[in-house]
């Protein structure tokens, strides 16, 4: 029965060490899986991801990524959405996912407005007679002026588009004044506008990508027209009511040095593309994740330039974006001292830990209770050779009695000394094996003075 007890509690104690074991493991070591909307698929950023998820997965990290590379930023924010992925990229002035929040910025966008403008002619001395110059058409010298013009926009998705009419609708340029002509890949531009020439093109990159010099180079401008980038300093107001929009400063020839695009330093639309996850996601998972990527991106950097421009996001209440919990307790960390980070856990430490210890030793003895029954089975055992001696018919027995009585006084000793009994217990044995020399002297003591009762049994019990 003792030994299919322990074997109980050792199976219990197992039982409890394997489920604790399987829970840390599952909370803190298990791998997480996240899928990872990416767009436009083949662009810089989704190759940084899909670089980031090999690298995670060969150095088996926690947070893993499967990417689902899509056509556009406008299906990965509904991806979000519909819950079909956990993380997504998407512009901060297109349809930000209504059920995501924001992680970080992955990239600043700029605008760009290129346009066909006449070259300037030189005048020549006037003679009686001579040819004139037929008229010019006039130059467009800011958005206003493109009413009447036909432009391309270049994009994938719709979110090009929809700027262009946002900043069409804020110049006073209603639907239907400026004709859309729109390119889907760098490539149309050039074959598209020799057949039917262009009076200019929008788009917006990332700032720095090669996309514009090469996009700008394809137009096809007439031959008495050359290419001019406009500023789109669109003002204070135009910022007050879009507040992730910015302003930037474009440098002379950052577009291209032949010709030098822009040719002079000029102002632009900024707004960036932001890291966004679904609102359940937990928050330890995004702050694993962030952390993961703002430690692996220094080293992607040399491959992936991109890299280098993911920042994080403010986390005052007055940021244009609504930032995870997860995200949120991440940058907080970056600026805690130790204590602050781990006061919880040196909490627990200092003065938590007497108790777990004493409910651990709780469990111990209530799972392993081999010394307190090894305590009462030699107090019971004392009681039952007290209660023999009082009755014993015989002074023979009475000397079977005492070897009992020495072989449990060395019993307890050797379990004393072995420390399966404590040592505190030894005062109360030690009134118990008197109280057993008593009952046993004075039994012997009766039997002596009556040996004729003795041998008929008759001998009254000492009390």
């Amino acid at each position: 029965m003792k030994g299919g007890r322990s074997l109980f509690g050792i199976a219990i104690i197992l039982a409890a060490l394997a489920g604790a074991s399987g829970v840390y493991w599952y909370v803190y070591l298990a791998p997480i899986v996240l899928r990872f909307a990416v767009a436009p698929a083949g662009s810089e950023a989704a190759q940084f991801f899909a670089t980031l998820a090999k690298v995670s997965e060969t150095e088996k990290l926690r947070v893993r990524l499967v990417l689902a590379p899509l056509t556009n930023l406008a299906e990965s924010s509904a991806a979000i959405d519909a819950g079909d992925v956990d993380l997504a990229i998407a512009r901060a002035d297109y349809r930000l996912p209504s059920t995501g929040l924001a992680l970080a910025s992955l990239h600043q966008n700029i605008a760009v407005l290129a346009v066909c403008n006449p070259t300037p002619i030189v005048p020549t001395s006037a003679r009686r007679g001579a040819p004139q110059a037929p008229p010019q058409p006039a130059a467009i010298q800011s958005f206003a002026d493109l009413r009447g013009r036909r432009i391309g926009v270049l994009g994938k998705g719709p979110a090009n588009r929809a700027l262009f009419a946002t900043l069409a609708t804020y110049h006073g340029l209603p639907g239907g004044s400026v004709t859309i002509v729109p390119f889907t890949e760098v490539g149309d531009i050039a074959a598209q506008t020799k057949v039917q020439p262009v009076d200019g093109l929008f788009l917006t990159t990332p700032r720095g990508d090669q996309l514009v010099g090469a996009a700008i180079g394809a137009i096809a401008c007439p031959p008495d027209r050359r290419v001019a980038v406009l500023p789109l300093a669109e003002g204070s107001v135009f910022q007050a009511r879009n507040k992730i929009f910015s302003s930037v400063e474009l440098v002379a020839g950052e577009f291209g040095a032949s010709p030098m695009l822009p040719a002079e330093p000029l102002a632009t639309l900024a707004f960036p593309s932001v890291l966004v996850a679904r609102r359940g996601l937990s928050a330890d998972v995004v702050e694993e994740f962030l952390k993961q990527l703002f430690n692996l991106r220094h080293g992607l950097m040399a491959q992936f330039p991109a890299a280098g421009r993911i920042e994080a996001l403010p986390t005052d209440r007055g940021s244009a974006f609504t930032l995870h919990p997860g995200a949120a307790t991440y940058y907080d960390a970056e600026t805690k001292t130790f204590f602050e980070r781990y006061e919880t856990l040196i909490y627990i430490l200092l003065f938590g830990f007497s108790g777990i210890l004493s409910g651990l030793v709780w469990m111990w003895r209530s799972l392993f209770p081999t010394r307190r029954l090894l305590v009462y089975e030699e107090h019971h055992a004392f009681e039952r050779l007290i209660e023999r001696a009082r009755h014993a018919p015989t002074a023979e027995e009475l000397d079977g009695l005492v070897i009992e009585m020495d072989g449990l006084l060395a019993t307890l000793s050797r379990n004393m000394l072995e420390g399966r009994i404590d040592l505190e217990l030894k005062p109360a044995f030690d009134i118990l094996s008197d109280r057993l020399e008593t009952a046993i002297g004075q039994r012997r003591a009766v039997l002596t003075q009556c040996p004729e009762k003795a041998a008929s049994g008759a001998v009254p019990t000492v009390p």
